[in-house]
């Protein structure tokens, strides 16, 4: 879609301080049992260790993401139910790639640093946890924030002042915001 806008969001904050006001691992993890990836994804809960041991482990959290902005064309348009999950999909997917690449480079760059991506983990087309078996990719495999206990939608409004918007009566929203982030030392 070549009129789609996307816009970078970046700031950082204490982790301590995010972790203290923006996490609630028991209501976030209800929220992921809801999930169709909830058990049968490795960076999706129930997990084997206490998230907040992750919050713990790091001092600043750098929040990352991107702004889709849309056409208003194609916001004014009306889908069917199916068809608003392939355009999401076919306009966020590629988006989301680039900013867990963009991560992963930040990662690279900053000793002992982890990143956390964007929504549930899609570098497979099947996990290996229904099968009982170890992640195929355990070097790319990273945590969302809200798998972990982070309320993004506070986090979207309360560190950029922006409106987390849905999809409603067939109508795409006028945005979405994919939101990751840096976890440094």
């Amino acid at each position: 879609m070549d009129d789609v806008s996307v816009i970078t969001l970046s700031c950082e904050t204490d982790c301590a301080e995010y972790a203290a006001r923006y996490v609630d691992i028991a209501k976030f993890n209800a929220c992921c049992a809801e999930c169709r990836g909830y058990g049968k994804a490795w960076a999706c809960p129930p997990y084997d260790f206490a998230p907040i041991e992750i919050w713990r482990g790091y001092n600043r959290l750098l929040l990352y993401g991107k702004k889709v902005v849309l056409p208003e064309a194609l916001c004014r348009e009306e889908h069917e139910r199916g068809e608003l999950a392939r355009l999401y999909n076919s306009m966020l997917a590629p988006i989301k790639t680039a900013l867990l690449d963009e991560l992963f480079a930040m990662e690279r760059e900053t000793p002992g640093s982890m990143a956390l991506s964007a929504g549930g983990c899609d570098i497979c087309e099947s996990c290996t946890r229904p099968e009982g078996k170890p992640c195929r990719f355990p070097e790319k495999k990273r945590f969302s924030v809200e798998s972990i206990g982070g309320d993004v939608i506070r986090s979207i409004e309360d560190f950029f002042g922006e409106k987390v918007l849905w999809a409603d009566g067939g109508h795409l929203p006028q945005h979405f915001i994919l939101l990751g982030g840096l976890l440094k030392k």
